[in-house]
């Protein structure tokens, strides 16, 4: 990474871990055949890419047989809000409105097609669903539920073990997206009971376009891709061994490290919100007590985010609004106003997040450039007032 840049997105994704790209460069060279050829090339492969699901599975703690490789978090959650299309039965899902949009913009387009119907979970201020509104919402007819285990704009963890004990009452399916919480806290997909489960790669230092999806011992589940037997028939198309051995590696190497990292990840976070909310019109978006240690969502009264991001990069700071920009317009997040906020405020947040890389320097960089923008944007903003 170049030394003037200082990345602060991992949110977005994260920088390639060396040992990772290593593992990778070995298999292209070695199992170059495809997995499901019956020659000699093909069944090194095909070793290789049953060795990677059964390190995965020892890592998570489940069964290997109920790991699935796809593209990535996108294609997994959208598998298995799909699979319940396939059914004559009518359907009715319960999402919260913090959901990634390969859940929440899925699950409302197919509602619009009248394939489906759907209900939101209320959200407190602090970003949390409220596991007590879930049963007023389930009807006869609920086939899923779900929740992500942690919030990719905020960072907040959501209370999956309790959603669990509620959905297992009512034999109804859950669903958790981990493509944020993945590595970053102790997770166990098996101790909380949930049916089904995605993940992907990119988010702690693994390649890009590889992804998970858990489907526990005897969860239904009916392929969103087909065409093929790959995957025991759960998702056609040949499988890419180099991603594969390059996730499990990755989740090695964050697990193996994830005291120490989560420590400074966490003295990280520590510094920045101590700073910052020694700045004029800061406020933090989540409750503290529940935050992933590499996240913060910050936002600061009248001003503009895009502003800000903008004045940061130029300065070699990248970090996020985690919003979506679309049309060249920024809107205000979806998250943000389920918590709560307006649009206005909302449109004046940033998403901080950091990982395996990210140095004191970089740190040190964001908190001598933020407050110094905000505080010029507010002189400027106050020259403007005082000349109208």
């Amino acid at each position: 990474m170049n030394s003037n840049e200082h990345y602060l997105d991992y949110n977005a994704t994260a920088p390639l871990l060396p040992k990772v790209w290593e593992a990778m460069q070995t298999v292209q060279a070695t199992s170059y055949g495809n997995p499901s050829s019956p020659h000699s090339p093909g069944r090194r492969a095909r070793n290789r890419l049953e060795e990677a699901r059964r390190q995965l599975a020892s890592l998570l703690g489940v069964e290997y047989q109920e790991l699935c490789f796809t593209s990535g978090g996108s294609e997994s959650n959208n598998a298995i809000l799909r699979q319940f299309l396939q059914a004559d039965k009518p359907n009715h899902w319960i999402l919260s409105p913090l959901e990634h949009p390969s859940l929440l913009e899925t699950a409302q387009h197919l509602a619009e097609q009248k394939q489906a119907s759907l209900d939101l979970l209320p959200v407190d201020q602090g970003g949390r669903v409220l596991p007590e509104a879930l049963s007023e919402l389930i009807r006869p007819e609920t086939r899923l539920v779900s929740v992500m285990g942690a919030n990719n704009e905020t960072g907040v963890i959501q209370p999956i073990a309790e959603l669990q004990a509620i959905t297992g009452q009512h034999g109804i399916p859950l669903h958790t997206d981990s493509v944020q919480i993945l590595g970053r806290i102790p997770i166990s997909w098996q101790e909380l009971g949930v049916n089904y489960a995605t993940a992907t790669a990119h988010k702690i230092g693994g390649p890009r376009g590889i992804g998970l999806l858990y489907v526990r011992e005897g969860s239904t589940f009916t392929p969103l891709i087909t065409g093929g037997k790959q995957e025991r028939v759960r998702r056609a198309g040949t499988e890419s061994v180099a991603l594969a051995v390059g996730f499990a590696s990755a989740l090695a190497w964050v697990l193996e490290q994830q005291p120490q990292l989560s420590e400074r990840l966490q003295s990280f976070q520590q510094q920045v919100l101590e700073r910052l909310q020694t700045v004029e019109g800061f406020f933090l978006n989540g409750d503290p007590q529940f935050l992933l240690p590499n996240t913060l969502n910050v936002g600061f009264q009248g001003l503009s985010a895009e502003t800000l991001l903008i004045s940061l990069d130029l300065d070699g700071v990248a970090v996020s609004t985690g919003s979506a920009c679309s049309s060249g317009a920024l809107e205000p997040s979806p998250v943000l106003l389920a918590m709560g906020l307006t649009a206005t405020e909302a449109r004046s947040c940033l998403r901080l997040s950091w990982g395996w890389q990210t140095t004191q320097a970089d740190i040190d960089a964001l908190l001598e450039r933020l407050p110094h923008h905000v505080k010029r944007l507010r002189e400027k903003q106050l020259k403007k007032n005082t000349k109208n």
